[in-house]
């Protein structure tokens, strides 16, 4: 199975390890990937365990639940990531995840941060610390809904009042 992350590598040898725990996510692009993949799969335990602990305190859980279990996850692009590499500290990606809700085609455009931590056994890891949403909802404007009933000003108003449109709702 091809990973969701869109790296084109099996699932097995990309994300898959990461979200086992097999192996910590050795880059803050890789974590971002992982922690894309725990969306395609509701593994919310997941994206907790890989959030900052203080950052945890404003994740909401059910929201986060609700939007992994009623996306449709179509792929993940990522656009531009700053550090996060073998010898740094933090780093930046910045990415876009497509998806379709209610069958409409949505994005989640973010610049998220990342900060290495060490592990018990002196390996190190990748976390999220935060994010800075830059657009997240239609990819689309919505359509303006439109009347296709014409009512003229001195027709009687749709109301039901018995009075001209023009002196009632179309004042």
């Amino acid at each position: 199975m091809t990973c969701p992350c869109g790296s084109s590598l099996d699932f097995t040898a990309c994300c898959g390890p990461i979200l086992s725990g097999e192996q910590p996510a050795p880059s803050a692009e890789a974590m971002m990937r992982a922690r894309y993949t725990a969306y395609t799969r509701t593994d919310i335990d997941f994206i907790m365990n890989s959030t900052h602990p203080d950052a945890r305190d404003d994740s909401d859980i059910d929201a986060m639940r609700a939007w992994a279990e009623n996306a449709e996850w179509l792929n993940l692009e990522v656009l531009q990531v700053e550090a996060g590499g073998e010898g740094d500290s933090r780093g930046l990606v910045e990415f876009i995840a497509h998806y379709n809700m209610g069958g409409i085609k949505h994005h989640h455009h973010e610049v998220s941060g990342f900060v290495r931590d060490q592990l018990a056994d002196g390996s190190s890891t990748w976390l999220f610390r935060d994010g800075k949403p830059l657009h997240s909802g239609p990819s689309e404007k919505p359509k303006p809904i439109v009347n296709e009933v014409k009512i003229g000003r001195n027709d009687p108003c749709i109301c039901g009042s018995g009075k001209k449109f023009k002196k009632c709702c179309g004042a």
